[in-house]
């Protein structure tokens, strides 16, 4: 039985506090470049990339029953082994490697400039130290992602500004090395590859499916969606969930509160809201002095894909009936004839 990511990372912490030890099959220190293998007490086994003598990342992990979990499983599956890597204290007892600052870079397909070919160990350097500057998010909670599609890459530091100079969990650069490429459905949680099915169905609505849509919402879905609001902050801030805000709707939370999806409800909703400019013009809005709404089946169309963002994307929040009630609009998309 292959093990959950929760009892992949609990044995890396393991590692960390020195309760699983490591034997290396090769000086780290000696090696330009090459994978590293570890055999670890608990009779697993631990390949790590190694840039000269650096930390780059996991690669396999093997099982005492020969089970491999490889790169390919972390990124579907474990995304927190994925983007493991230790402080520089344990990189260096327990692995005999020095550690590398890492973050995460997200450009979307728009905005790629010369990150456009940027793979596996290439290095993007900005030709002074004045802006625009390369931003690495220290973790994939803190990536903003404003459009969507992209690419998000985890790359190390090379160079940092100095001082950096302002709040916020990233890392202003200059200087960074591509460690890889990862999967975009990280950004938006355990169920980010529905999520972003969600997105590409959403990109390519017209009126008729959005009419669709519209006709077969649920007419508890709305109000789901703020419990789904309420039970994730109670969840996140450890605080009893006491409901006192109408969260229908709602794309973002205050106090800069990520949704259980990340970033994929405004996304969601952005992209009905750019279908409807795209097919009927002013007439998919109305407007007063200071906000601009969806009107008529775009508007119905994009509450069913917040519901369904929620339903698919974070379904430990809601038990069945609640679900099926979030799923009723995208159960009965065009081209999906399932109850």
């Amino acid at each position: 039985m292959m093990p959950t990511e929760d009892e992949v990372m609990a044995v890396l912490r393991q590692i960390e506090t020195g309760d699983v030890t490591l034997v290396l099959e090769q000086d780290p220190q000696e090696q330009i470049k090459g994978d590293i293998l570890y055999r670890a007490s608990n009779g697993w086994t631990i390949e790590v990339s190694n840039w000269s003598g650096e930390f780059a990342g996991i690669v396999e992990i093997g099982l005492p029953d020969g089970s491999i979990l490889d790169m390919d499983h972390f990124d579907r599956h474990m995304p927190g082994v994925a983007e493991y890597f230790p402080d520089e204290d344990v990189a260096w007892r327990a692995y005999r490697m020095k550690a590398v600052e890492t973050g995460f870079i997200y450009l979307s397909e728009g905005k790629l400039g010369r990150f456009a070919d940027a793979e596996e160990g290439t290095t993007e350097s900005n030709p002074s130290s004045e802006p625009p500057w390369i931003i690495v998010d220290h973790s994939l909670r803190d990536v903003t992602v404003a459009r969507w599609p992209g690419r998000l890459w985890l790359a190390q530091v090379l160079e940092r500004l100095e001082p950096q100079g302002h709040r916020g969990n990233y890392t202003r650069c200059t200087s960074v090395k591509i460690v890889r490429e990862m999967p975009t459905h990280y950004l938006f949680g355990p169920y980010g590859e529905q999520v972003e099915q969600v997105l590409r169905f959403a990109g390519g609505l017209d009126r008729g499916g959005a009419e669709r849509l519209a006709s077969h919402r649920h007419p508890d879905a709305a109000e789901l969606t703020a419990q789904g609001w309420h039970r994730w902050q109670a969840l996140v801030t450890g605080t009893e969930n006491t409901p006192d805000r109408d969260m229908r709707g709602v794309v973002r939370a205050a106090n800069n509160l990520k949704s259980p999806v990340g970033h994929g409800l405004s996304l969601a909703h952005g992209a009905v809201w750019d279908a409807a400019e795209r097919i009927d013009g002013a007439a998919a809005f109305e407007e007063d002095e200071d906000e601009r709404r969806l009107i008529g089946p775009w508007a119905a169309a994009g509450s069913a894909m917040l519901e369904t963002v929620w339903g698919l994307g974070a379904p430990e929040l809601f038990d069945v009936p609640e679900r099926e009630k979030l799923l009723r609009a995208w159960q009965k998309r065009p081209g999906h004839d399932e109850v």
